[in-house]
């Protein structure tokens, strides 16, 4: 079995240091990136990539069957 792994990058910097309001965020608390501010919505994040997840999955199958 192949990992994967995909980390959340800042849309504005593409920092992958976060601050949080708790040491364990919800996954609808945001957060803010620690090198330009910009708050982030985990939520989003993870729905976006739990997308980019499962097209990689499926390219992947794709090439498999080929």
């Amino acid at each position: 079995m192949t990992q994967m792994k995909f980390t959340l990058r800042c849309p504005q910097c593409g920092s992958t240091r976060f601050e949080a309001r708790s040491p364990r965020p919800s996954p609808h608390d945001p957060v803010t990136c620690a090198q330009c501010g910009t708050r982030v919505d985990l939520a989003a994040e993870r729905k976006r990539l739990e997308e980019e997840a499962r097209a990689a999955v499926e390219e992947r199958l794709r090439d498999q069957a080929k």
